[in-house]
């Protein structure tokens, strides 16, 4: 029972692509459904390793990996695949904001820093994700008015995705600074 937070984690992150998939070959009610789905894992696996205690360092380095390639074959397939589709600023940011984490966390790392999530970071995923599932009914239900709504979601996106770089980024110039105050000791 303790590693079903880490296999509903894997799982997100191997059937990510179907989304992607689903959508190139214009499926949009299959991608919409397994996009949801997947979303919806990524609060259960959470909800279940906390109940569990069954909290691995795997599951806090794979949750992160299937959110982010979750949020990205989202994001390119509402940004190219369908008929209303997301701005690709967002999704732009949103991939050069994973690439420094990923880049940033495996350097740091080195160094003894063991990044943590934050709730910046927490509320992009959401936010992301209820864009990408809005943009995703649009394409399936376009009712007028919703289309406001997304708009307006996707500047919350792009807002909290540079709030959430530069609370990650401060997190490790900070960790930096007081690692260099150390060692000049």
């Amino acid at each position: 029972m303790e590693r079903l937070p880490n296999l509903i984690s894997a799982a997100r992150l191997l059937l990510s692509p179907a989304v992607l998939y689903l959508s190139y070959v214009r499926r949009q009610e299959e991608a919409a459904l397994i996009f949801f789905l997947l979303a919806l894992s990524d609060a259960l696996d959470g909800l279940l390793a906390r109940r569990l205690k069954a909290q691995t360092l795997l599951g806090k380095l794979l949750d992160p990996l299937a959110d982010k390639v979750l949020l990205l074959m989202g994001l390119v397939s509402v940004t190219f695949f369908t008929e209303v589709r997301t701005n690709p600023l967002l999704l732009i940011l949103l991939l050069l904001r994973d690439l420094f984490l990923v880049i940033g966390s495996l350097f740091l790392r080195r160094l003894g820093f063991v990044p943590e999530p934050s709730i910046y970071g927490k509320l992009t995923t959401l936010s992301v994700s209820i864009t990408v599932i809005l943009a995703f009914l649009l394409n399936l239900y376009f009712i007028d008015g919703m289309l406001t709504i997304l708009k307006g979601l996707e500047i919350l996106s792009i807002t909290l995705v540079l709030i959430s770089w530069t609370d990650y980024a401060l997190r490790g110039v900070s960790f930096l600074r007081s690692k260099l105050i150390i060692e000049r000791r």
